[in-house]
């Protein structure tokens, strides 16, 4: 399973790149995958301040962070923790 983090703050970088990554997982037929959109005072657990919002974590690791990452950026970073994910 996919354990995928949207760090943000709910602006509205953050919010399209939770769209973004949804969208990613239904076009790559990935049922089994947790989504979690963390705010601002969480963010910190995981390395990140406020102004490299929005971040994306796939499987613990720091995959983007700073701005919203396009959807092919997204669906291949998607492809290769799919790919790597034991099964």
């Amino acid at each position: 399973m996919l354990d995928i983090k949207v760090l943000g703050t709910g602006c509205v970088g953050c919010l399209k790149m939770e769209q973004l990554v949804i969208e990613a997982l239904q076009a790559l037929g990935a049922r089994d995958a947790k989504v979690e959109l963390v705010t601002e005072e969480r963010m910190i657990e995981y390395g990140l301040l406020g102004d490299r919002a929005p971040g994306l974590l796939i499987n613990g690791k720091l995959a983007w962070a700073g701005s919203a990452p396009t959807k092919e950026q997204v669906t291949e970073w998607l492809q290769h923790a799919l790919a790597s994910a034991p099964v």
